[in-house]
C-alpha cells in the first residue's frame, strides 16, 4: 500500500499539481486535479490515475501517436521551504 491508494484526485486541493514523467522518454506534463482533461469527477485515486496515464508526446523517433509510455505520478505543493535558522547555543 502506497500514498497513492488512499488519495482521491477529490482530496487535493487547488493549488495543488500533479506531475506526470514519462518512464520511457522523460518528458513532463504538470496537471490540475480540477484539469478537464481528468474527466472522473474526483472519484479517481491517485494510483488508477497512474496506472491509465500515458506519455503523448509526439514526433518522439518517429511516433505520430506519441511515446505511449507509462507515466509516473508526482505530487507537487506549492508550500515554500525554509531555511534552518537556529543554532544550537
Amino acid at each position: 500500500m502506497s500514498w497513492k491508494t488512499h488519495l482521491q484526485l477529490s482530496d487535493l486541493s487547488p493549488p495543488e499539481r500533479i506531475e506526470m514523467i514519462c518512464s520511457g522518454c522523460g518528458h513532463v506534463t504538470k496537471i490540475h486535479p480540477g484539469d478537464p482533461l481528468i474527466d472522473t469527477h474526483g472519484h479517481l485515486y491517485l494510483d488508477e490515475l497512474e496506472r491509465r496515464a500515458r506519455c503523448r508526446r509526439s514526433a518522439l523517433k518517429g511516433r505520430a501517436g506519441g511515446c505511449g509510455t507509462a507515466m509516473r505520478l508526482l505530487l507537487c505543493s506549492n508550500a515554500e521551504t525554509h531555511a534552518f535558522q537556529a543554532g544550537i547555543a
